[in-house]
């Protein structure tokens, strides 16, 4: 197959779980001849600061729910759901959220509370919101938007066909993205279901791994330079 462009998680896949990045997923990037278009979970502020020293011109944020495409922003989801969700889960746990003030759509609590419980209780509550535990936090999100709603989102305009981006990433919340996608990769530090719908899997973790998977598509002749 041939690929026309990159969609890239960041955290757990270039940087670590302290959220360093290694100069090894730098030098990797680097050496990328197409779009790059990131793809996170973080604040829209956040990765458009990322996007602009890393070069992509190009992401997905807060899950899907916010997309730029040549520092033009997309909103691809209302945030007064999350917001409704996250005080009824407050009547139930002792959360906090975090970021709040940057988000456009999502919101992020920290991972302490019983996840399965809180779904159950969100659902019976009727709100069209699922939580998300990206391994960093847990995200209370749309249920219409996905890493995939937003990238199929900057395909369209960049007229780069689905089945043209290879998916890059580590955590459940990567899934969507690596299911539309023509090929998949994760780090050897994903989890175990990620892997599972994936092409390729590398030897190393992080951004060591991140930079095995780039030289293995080069190996592989898969990149339209």
């Amino acid at each position: 197959m041939t690929i026309r462009a990159m969609a890239l998680d960041i955290d757990g896949t270039l940087t670590d779980m302290s959220r360093r990045m290694d100069p090894a997923s730098l030098s990797a990037l680097y050496r990328l001849k197409v779009p790059v278009v990131l793809a996170t979970g973080n604040t829209h502020c956040f990765t458009r600061a990322i996007s602009i020293m890393l070069g992509s011109h190009h992401f997905v944020a807060e899950n899907g729910g916010v997309i730029s495409i040549h520092d033009r922003m997309e909103m691809l989801a209302s945030r007064e759901p999350c917001d409704r969700a996250f005080q009824i889960l407050q009547e139930n746990f002792e959360v906090q959220a975090f970021d709040s003030r940057y988000r456009l759509t999502d919101l992020v609590l920290k991972n302490d509370f019983d996840l399965e419980l809180a779904g159950r209780i969100l659902q019976d509550a009727g709100l069209p919101v699922e939580l998300v535990d990206t391994g960093f936090a847990v995200h209370i999100k749309n249920r219409s938007v996905s890493k995939a709603t937003g990238l199929k989102r900057v395909s369209e305009i960049l007229d780069i066909p689905m089945h043209q981006f290879v998916a890059v990433g580590d955590s459940y919340s990567d899934i969507p993205m690596m299911e539309v996608a023509g090929y998949a990769a994760a780090v050897a530090n994903a989890r175990e279901e990620v892997k599972a719908v994936c092409d390729y899997v590398s030897a190393g973790p992080f951004g060591q791994g991140f930079a095995g998977i780039v030289e293995h598509l080069i190996q592989e002749d898969m990149f339209q330079l």
